[in-house]
């Protein structure tokens, strides 16, 4: 529809400008259309608590839409200008991609089928262009942003919970149902596991993420050097052996001779390897969605927020141990640069950490003395 922006008067956002769908056009008619794009798709935190459960939940209906070819069905994605959507999709749905010269290529690794399927649909402004092979910014795929009509709509939908978990005590934001959560848990790890394999490594060495917010625009912990120093320090007094690992947002400076499918691959296997997760409220938290049952989650965070519940949620339902340890309190919310930690939980941080570490540890000589 042209693309019109407008501001919000009240966010004062880019909004799209939607205009009422026109019952007698012939453009944008299908028989039925499968729905995987919702609120917040471009949002990691809602891709992967929400898109990627519905994904998983409706995956071999969508395969089957694309490997019929009839072009009356459709499946409606999230925009694949976000590197994590298309990295995702690559995993769980490759007939999406096909090959520029060959429709019918065989080629398991599908990094090099550049060409999408008439059937996917994206949902998304192209507002965020990928660059080019040659470095100029260019648009992968472009995204359409369609209104449809549509005879038949498939879609994956549930009721929130009334209330949040505790401690939040507030109405919940955006919690999918844990058999939902749990299933999209083995579902990512098999689609990995049919490419790569088992990891017969993972969870041999105890292994400590953290998930580092030094690289974004908000929210970056202002006490980073000496919390990791910290947690060295407290790891090697207790006489533990286990690997500090700095996980990073993806950047096209740290990261552009990555393929997305293979990036997304190897975070899967990172935090299904961890036996603890560490960082301050953000995207990059809502890669415990892979993590192993058990996995100590410590979630440096704000109080008395609605999105509070996130990460505790997906702990809860994934049988992860949620530690809250909450940032001092600031004005900017969410919207802060920086963030610190309140007087003494920098201490709460690191005893956190190493209680997560002999759990885990505990947990295996139990294990095998079992055996």
């Amino acid at each position: 529809y042209g693309g019109k922006i407008a501001k919000d008067p009240r966010t004062g956002n880019d909004d799209l400008m939607i205009p009422d769908p026109k019952r007698s056009a012939q453009r944008g008619r299908f028989h039925s259309a499968l729905l995987l794009a919702g609120y917040a798709s471009y949002n990691y935190y809602h891709f992967v608590s929400e898109t990627l459960p519905s994904l998983v939940a409706t995956r071999k209906y969508a395969r089957s839409v694309l490997e019929k070819g009839d072009s009356n069905h459709v499946v409606i994605i999230p925009d694949l200008q976000y590197e994590f959507a298309e990295g995702f999709v690559r995993l769980l749905l490759p007939e999406a991609f096909w090959d520029e010269d060959d429709d019918e290529d065989d080629d398991e690794d599908n990094n090099g089928k550049n060409k999408l399927s008439p059937q996917i649909v994206q949902w998304g402004a192209n507002k965020r262009p990928t660059n080019s092979n040659e470095g100029d910014a260019s648009a992968k795929f472009d995204s359409s942003h369609p209104i449809a009509h549509v005879r038949r709509l498939v879609a994956v939908a549930w009721d929130q919970p009334v209330r949040a978990p505790p401690p939040v005590d507030g109405p919940p934001h955006c919690l999918t149902p844990a058999p939902l959560l749990r299933a999209m848990r083995r579902g990512v790890w098999n689609a990995v596991n049919a490419l790569r394999g088992v990891d017969e490594t993972i969870n041999k060495n105890l292994k400590v993420v953290y998930c580092s917010r030094s690289t974004s625009p908000t929210r970056s912990l202002m006490e980073e050097e000496e919390l990791l120093l910290r947690i060295k320090d407290g790891i090697r007094e207790e006489g533990l052996h286990a690997e500090v690992i700095l996980f990073e947002k993806k950047t096209d400076k740290n990261e552009k001779s990555r393929f997305p499918l293979e990036f997304i691959m190897d975070t899967i296997r990172l935090f299904q390897s961890a036996d603890v997760v560490v960082g301050v409220h953000g995207a990059s938290l809502a890669n415990i969605a892979f993590a192993n049952v058990g996995t100590t989650v410590v979630e440096m965070g704000l109080e008395g927020l609605s999105q509070a519940s996130h990460y505790r949620h997906l702990s809860q339902a994934l049988d992860l141990h949620h530690v809250d340890v909450f940032l001092a309190k600031d004005a900017r919310s969410l919207g802060a640069v920086g963030v610190t930690l309140r007087e003494g939980e920098l201490e709460s941080v690191v005893e956190a950490v190493v209680g997560g570490l002999k759990r885990r540890k505990g947990e295996e000589i139990e294990h095998h003395s079992e055996l």
